[in-house]
């Protein structure tokens, strides 16, 4: 038959199978249970080991301006500005309130029972505490180990460098540790305290540390956040965690009362600077008052004057007015003044109140809040930052485009101000004209009253300023409130026992997957069909088990075996090949030679002759004969005679002991040149003989993998089995193979795939199995030689196995 490769099938790229893929993994599920069984007892021994947190949180209301007393106080411009919520967020997690609510709380000392596996801190139910009358810094971070002697005695004990230091003490005495003095107290509300006296209480062990201040606000900010509970809302919500949920508790309440007492304290001092300067002013106008008013009696005594005429009354009157008026525009003027030298000089305003400023411009007041607003932002960037900091760039951009707008308009009102002072100046001497003409005594007399009435009148103005001043100091509260107390969220919030569970399953089925494929990827040897088809376009011809025989003759020894109804299901896959010969050569080679490709030569004979066809079994691998030690034959004489012209083919020809229908020709003392001996005339005329008096010959070759006698020997045969054993051969093997069969150097190849382990193949193995392959296998032949067009029905009851 000539060797066409016409419409070749071609390598299978076949889509992902399920089933194979399953099968492959099922066969590691020993893995699977192994890796299971680990991540779930990490995962257990996580949930108990790990020290588990709690979360506290809370909720405040920054109040809006504009309701009730907040909107009549702003009408009296001694409220500060208007506040930003984000700068309540900084504040609250500034280092300052940190430290403000630290250091009203015991938590310079941290407590920690000693179990036998795990550390765990304490707060209120530890049984003692300890007072610190002075530490040095050396004293801090360290581990000081605390154990109880009984109800009235401990031992403290803690490493310095190499060596341990160890006191006793009593509790309530003052111990000096070498670093600081300290005293451990009874902490008398702690409900076992009668229990230290059983000697078989366990909670005995305890570990103290001691903390700084900067050390527990970084521990409690890097803990603590603050966020907008909901968008365009202004409700703060404090979120905490912790590992001991009470002394988060507490911290965030405290937190709270400190943030809300700092709010009215920075509300408060604007307000009292502007009482303080008020207060001066009051003192210095009484203190005129009181003087002048003594000069006008004694005045009046002196020269007898009982009252003034109605015209002088009149006058005086008018005079007054308007010195008063003169007098607060001057004040104004000058207060305005400072102002704006302040502005000059690049002076903080946030302690500024714009009551004191006495000016009831919407826009000065507008402003002087926005300067000082901005002023807050950039101080608390550089509270958390350095003056290198980006967020500080259009900080200062507004700042000095919002001084520019103030200075101009403090000049705007400046000269307001002058221009209200001029027109005063004016009407002050029209009418000090028409006093002229008041007799001397009486002038005398009014410019006294007209002194005492300015200072009178400055003086109502300042009191009423400054009793509208008490009202807001008496009135001052916080403009935010808390809308849910401080409480702890039900249940550790880490670790998650289900989290921990769900993590375990996924890692121990992952795991295992991850492991298997990189063993598969790594594995170069092929131990599955599936593989076998990708890599190449040779059909797969059939598939044997692995045999557990200890004979090679499977097929001789059980032939009810399921291993001898795969070489029958082969035997008949064959004929696709040779359907239309009345002779057959078949040719047994593999890759290497521990394939079975020997084993396979052997017992596709034996079922051939089994079926009734004369079969000669020949033996061509002349460097390792394996043939004559199962068929126990001698090797005196064999191929490697006739090839040389030594011997004849009647003298090379042996008779099989199993079968009248088999006879084997051995290979033959080994020669030297076994590939010239192949490639000679002598080979040809060899298979010529043997075709007129054989039905099927079935030729035993060198691998092909390793010498060149396989494809030599090609050129005589009208069949190749290319033998594939699983876990043996390699995958690059296999694709050698593929590349001289897609060159045609091989005629008519298909696969057997030897020694095949059940997830090799994905079939179960039971009664039938042969036959369930010849079918299957059968299949592909057909499909290959319609390709050719060469199939018929003949052929197609053959693939059937029938």
């Amino acid at each position: 038959m000539a060797n066409e490769n016409l419409n070749q099938p071609k390598r299978e790229h076949s889509d992902f199978e399920l089933k194979s893929f399953l099968s492959k993994y099922i066969g590691y599920w020993y893995l699977f249970v192994l890796a299971l069984l680990l991540a779930f007892g990490a995962a257990k021994y996580y949930n108990w080991y790990t020290n588990p947190t709690y979360a506290v949180t809370a909720k405040l209301l920054v109040k809006d301006d504009n309701f009730g007393k907040e909107k009549f106080l702003k009408q009296l411009d001694v409220e500060p500005r208007s506040r930003n919520i984000e700068n309540d967020i900084e504040i609250l997690r500034s280092h300052a309130i940190l430290a403000k609510t630290l250091n009203e709380l015991d938590f310079d000392v941290s407590y920690f029972l000693v179990g036998d596996v795990k550390i765990s801190e304490v707060y209120v139910d530890c049984p003692f505490k300890v007072a610190i009358d002075h530490l040095e810094y050396g004293a801090y971070f360290k581990d000081y180990r605390v154990a109880l002697i009984n109800g009235n005695r401990f031992s403290l004990e803690y490493d310095l460098g190499d060596e341990s230091k160890k006191f006793e003490g009593a509790f309530g005495d003052t111990l000096d540790i070498g670093m600081g003095e300290i005293a451990l107290q009874k902490r008398e509300n702690f409900p076992g305290q009668q229990l230290l006296q059983d000697p078989g209480f366990d909670k005995k062990n305890y570990l103290v540390r001691f903390n700084t201040i900067a050390s527990n606000q970084n521990k409690y900010l890097s803990r603590l956040s603050v966020a907008i509970a909901r968008s365009q809302s202004t409700v703060l919500q404090v979120y905490l965690e912790d590992e001991v949920p009470q002394k988060g508790l507490d911290f965030v309440n405290k937190l709270i009362e400190v943030y809300l007492r700092n709010d009215i304290d920075v509300k408060n001092k604007a307000a009292a600077a502007t009482a303080e300067f008020m207060d001066d002013q009051l003192d210095e106008i009484a203190a005129d008052l009181e003087r002048i008013e003594t000069s006008r009696e004694k005045y009046k005594v002196s020269k007898g004057i009982v009252d003034l005429e109605s015209e002088s009354q009149i006058v005086l009157e008018r005079v007054k007015e308007l010195d008063a008026q003169k007098a607060i525009n001057d004040s104004r003027l000058g207060k305005i003044r400072q102002l704006k030298n302040y502005i000059l000089d690049n002076q903080d305003l946030r302690d500024i109140a714009p009551a004191a400023l006495d000016i009831s411009d919407p826009l000065l007041t507008k402003l002087i809040n926005k300067l000082s607003e901005l002023q807050s932002e950039r101080q608390l960037i550089l509270n958390r930052s350095t003056a290198l900091d980006p967020g500080l760039v259009p900080i200062n951009a507004e700042i000095e485009l919002t001084r520019s707008s103030l200075l101009q308009n403090i000049q705007n009102i400046e000269k307001s101000l002058q221009n209200s002072a001029g027109e005063l100046e004016e009407s002050i001497a029209k009418y000090e004209s028409r006093i002229s003409n008041i007799p001397r005594t009486e002038r005398e007399l009014l410019e006294i009253e007209r002194q005492f009435r300015i200072q009178e009148s400055l003086y109502m103005f300042l009191l009423e300023r400054r009793a509208e001043l008490g009202i807001s100091l008496a009135a001052t509260e916080s403009d935010t409130r808390i809308v849910d107390q401080a409480r702890v969220i039900p249940g550790p919030i880490s670790p998650v026992p289900q989290r921990a569970y769900s993590i375990a399953l996924i890692l121990g089925l992952i795991i295992p997957v991850l492991i298997i494929f990189l063993i598969e990827k790594l594995n170069d040897r092929i131990s599955e069909l599936s593989t076998i088809r990708k890599l190449t376009a040779i059909p797969l011809l059939g598939v044997v088990r692995l045999s557990k025989q200890k004979s090679a003759l499977v097929a001789v020894d059980k032939p009810r075996s399921s291993i001898a109804e795969e070489y029958r299901s082969i035997r008949t896959n064959l004929r696709f090949f040779h359907s239309d010969s009345n002779s057959s050569v078949t040719m047994i080679t593999s890759s290497v030679g521990t394939e079975g490709k020997t084993f396979t030569a052997m017992n596709l004979a034996t079922v051939m002759a089994a079926s009734g066809s004369k079969v000669a079994l020949v033996g061509l691998d002349m460097r390792k004969p394996r043939i004559v030690e199962d068929f126990n034959i001698e090797n005196k004489i064999g191929c490697s005679n006739y090839l040389s012209g030594n011997a004849t083919l009647s003298e090379v020809i042996q008779q099989s002991s199993f079968s009248d229908t088999l006879s084997v020709i051995p290979s033959g003392p080994t020669p030297p040149n076994p590939s010239e001996l192949i490639m000679s005339d002598r080979m040809t005329q060899l298979i010529n003989e043997l075709k007129e008096q054989f039905d099927k010959i079935v030729i035993d070759t060198p691998p092909i993998g390793l010498v060149s006698d396989g494809l030599i020997l090609a050129n005589h045969v009208d069949s190749t089995i290319f033998v594939v054993r699983d876990g043996i051969t390699r995958k690059s093997h296999l694709i050698q193979a593929n590349e001289l069969y897609e060159k045609g150097q091989l005629k008519h190849v298909g696969i057997v795939f030897n020694a095949a382990k059940k997830r090799s193949t994905g079939y179960g193995y039971s009664g039938g199995y042969g036959y369930g392959y010849g079918y299957v296998y059968g299949a592909d032949y057909g499909n290959y030689f319609r390709r050719k067009g060469k199939a018929n029905s003949k052929a197609y009851s053959l693939r059937c196995g029938t």
